[in-house]
């Protein structure tokens, strides 16, 4: 190939690898799936660094753990001294696309850097405020990538995220009856959901790139940001994928297909992370002038042999977790009897601070005018010192990590013999806990970058996306 070759990611929100048939499920048949398989790579044990869309998301686009690219929040933002895929590619001569399928993934997050066009329509009204809908749906989302693909100049950078495999509302679900019928109705019809996909909109996505000649000039990378916890939406789905670091929800789907590039049909079962894929596709392309700030590993040939160390958390809910070769430890915070469990909350926290600027704010509005404070933002420790005392203004992530390390409830699993995490074995291995809460601390703490927050005005349209998707 003369050219540059196009670049093309798809984010299947909430995908499990093992709900396809080329993995051996049998719950259904994924054909489109499992034909990108035979045709490309795949990594049969990749993970990602948070079990939630926008953490997950700031780690592929900046190939950085959250600790480095600083979304550990809804409430943070891609730091301003990292830089994202799009913006190297954009500078490597690509046209730049991007289409997110929810608008957490917003332009003030940083989310839209380096790309030439960041499609949020259906998504924000055109003052920027949240819509009723909160997501993309499939159809659309097939539509705009269509129509996107037969004008593009080309070498093209895209990334399309599809949100039909994520769970919604009872009542907004559209899911035609031929899938309703056909499949479960367990955890809001999952299997029908990726039967769907596979049917209605993978196939067809990549008959379009057939027909317009370039399936075979596009690096496909098919991604999962995160897994699922289909008990958890089943039963509750407060508590689904965001509340847990265990493997259905890290375990996530990578595939890779380039066959000039990368020898077809290969799979690899080595652990590899979510963000060694943008090294990787660096790599393919020829871009080796950026490399500094990447934190992941280039996946192509000949393939890693060694197992890295898997860094993971959701400091939202007090988690956080690293994986080492065999052995896997999770650390939350305690039980609600937990003396520490208050102090370690992280989504308290958060939701404290939402609350109180946003009363702040409108009172702000009702005052007469000379007792206002002329333009002057109070900080955010000004209103909570009284109230929450633990919760600092600044370095509240690693405040957080801290107080995990020291009071948090340890679980440690050996995945060659556990694979479902069914045996806390924390007690039999405490040497082997202390070395990796050290391995946590010396990562998220010592290497932590500096952070930057969501202004007040912003808060209340993230804090309604977020309950709108059932978060919280």
């Amino acid at each position: 190939m003369k050219d540059k070759p196009n670049i093309l990611i798809i984010t299947f929100d909430c995908l499990r690898p093992d709900h396809l048939s080329a993995l051996g499920y049998r719950g259904l048949f994924t054909p489109t799936f499992d034909r990108l398989i035979d045709e490309g790579v795949i990594f049969t044990n990749a993970y990602c660094q948070a079990p939630n869309t926008w953490i997950s998301h700031a780690s592929l686009f900046t190939g950085c753990n959250p600790y480095r690219h600083g979304v550990r929040t809804p409430l943070r933002k891609i730091a301003p001294n990292v830089r994202t895929m799009a913006e190297v590619f954009q500078e490597a001569g690509y046209t730049t696309f991007g289409l997110p399928a929810m608008s957490l993934l917003s332009r003030e997050a940083g989310f839209a850097r380096g790309f030439d066009e960041y499609c949020l329509d259906g998504l924000q009204s055109r003052e920027g405020i949240l819509s009723h809908r909160y997501y993309r749906s499939a159809s659309d989302t097939l539509a705009i990538t269509k129509h996107w693909l037969r004008g593009i100049s080309r070498p093209f950078f895209g990334w399309i995220h599809y949100f039909g495999t994520h769970r919604v509302e009872d009542s907004l679900l559209d899911l035609p009856p031929k899938y309703r019928q056909q499949y479960s109705e367990y955890a809001q019809y999952y299997d029908g959901k990726v039967a769907f996909t596979d049917e209605q909109f993978l196939e067809h996505l990549v008959g379009e790139l057939k027909t317009l000649g370039i399936l075979d000039e596009t690096i496909l990378v098919l991604w999962s940001d995160h897994g699922e916890n289909l008990h958890g939406v089943e039963h509750n789905p407060q508590y689904a994928h965001n509340w847990t670091l265990k493997e259905d929800v890290m375990r996530v789907l990578l595939v890779i297909r380039a066959p000039w590039l990368l020898p077809p049909g290969e799979k690899h079962s080595n652990v590899v992370q979510s963000i060694d894929i943008f090294p990787t596709l660096l790599e393919l392309v020829g871009v080796r002038s950026f490399q500094s700030q990447v934190e992941g590993k280039y996946l192509t040939t000949p393939f890693p042999q060694s197992n890295p160390i898997v860094y993971m958390e959701n400091l939202c809910q007090g988690f956080v977790g690293v994986r080492q070769d065999r052995f896997k430890l999770i650390i939350s915070k305690p039980d609600s009897q937990g003396k520490e469990n208050s102090q370690i909350s992280g989504v308290f926290g958060e939701r404290l601070i939402w609350r109180l600027r946003l009363v702040k704010n409108a009172i702000h509005e009702l005052l007469p005018a000379r007792w206002k404070w002329q333009g002057r933002r109070e900080p955010v420790s000004e209103v909570t010192d009284g109230l929450a005392p633990w919760w600092s203004a600044r370095g509240e992530p690693e405040e957080i990590l801290l107080r995990l390390i020291k009071h948090g409830t340890c679980t440690l699993y050996d995945l060659y013999n556990d694979p479902l995490e069914h045996h806390n074995i924390a007690s039999q291995k405490p040497t082997l806990v202390k070395d990796l809460k050290q391995i946590i601390h010396d990562l998220a703490v010592h290497g932590a970058n500096v952070e930057q927050a969501y202004e007040a005005s912003e808060e209340a349209a993230v804090e309604a996306h977020l309950r709108a998707l059932g978060y919280f």
